[in-house]
């Protein structure tokens, strides 16, 4: 595959200019991502931004007292780490891969000095971190209002849309760490979307069976 084709396998990094990629082909390495692993954690420096291409990732916000709750997941149409460009304070936030796959990396240095010199790249990177915030607003009122119920409808749809199947491995503890509730609570509500024939979950795989029936018992 041509080095400049592969960035298009995100799309921020597809919406660009060709000359743009090309030179962002020679800053950019191919990086295999595996399930689980931490990209950034509280407490520690930010050095990269990662593009995913196939990888899926779950963005964490964690108090001091350890409970979390996430508050982005992001995959092949965002990036992790942006802000580590303009701030050299560590982490304030987890980043995990929910699901392993492939990202395009870049060293944070050389992230700035392209934004800097690429209006092009100023443009697509701002308009999404707009975006982000956008979603990041509505988890926040989604978690704050809605019931559990909804909220994992709403989360297991958003999973989907970045993942290349209706399949997922996820345990319900780090569900329960994503949605910030209680195991118990999680449990209850998985076995009820089960009953409904909305999805099937066994031994840490979630299958969604009816997207229409999660879209229909998802908050807004």
């Amino acid at each position: 595959m041509n080095p400049t084709e592969e960035l298009a396998h995100n799309t921020l990094l597809g919406n660009l200019p060709e000359e743009t990629r090309r030179r962002l082909t020679a800053r950019l390495d191919r990086v295999d991502l595996p399930t689980g692993h931490v990209l950034s954690d509280i407490g520690r420096k930010v050095t990269h931004t990662y593009f995913p291409t196939t990888a899926v990732v779950t963005l964490h916000h964690v108090l001091q007292d350890c409970f979390s709750a996430e508050v982005a997941i992001i995959g092949r149409e965002g990036v992790v780490g942006l802000g580590a460009m303009f701030d050299d304070r560590p982490s304030a936030d987890r980043a995990v891969v929910l699901q392993g796959g492939q990202a395009l990396r870049i060293d944070k240095r050389a992230l700035k000095w392209e934004f800097f010199h690429s209006p092009e790249l100023q443009q697509v990177l701002v308009q999404y971190t707009y975006a982000l915030m956008g979603l990041v607003a509505q988890t926040a009122v989604c978690n704050r209002h809605h019931r559990l119920d909804q909220r994992l409808c709403r989360w297991l749809l958003a999973a989907q849309d970045r993942l290349p199947s209706n399949r997922l491995a996820v345990t319900q503890e780090f569900l329960s760490h994503l949605l910030g509730v209680r195991r118990e609570g999680v449990t209850q509500a998985a076995g009820r979307l089960q009953k409904s024939g909305l999805i099937q979950y066994r031994r840490g795989q979630v299958s969604i069976l009816d997207r229409n029936g999660l879209e229909a018992g998802a908050c807004e």
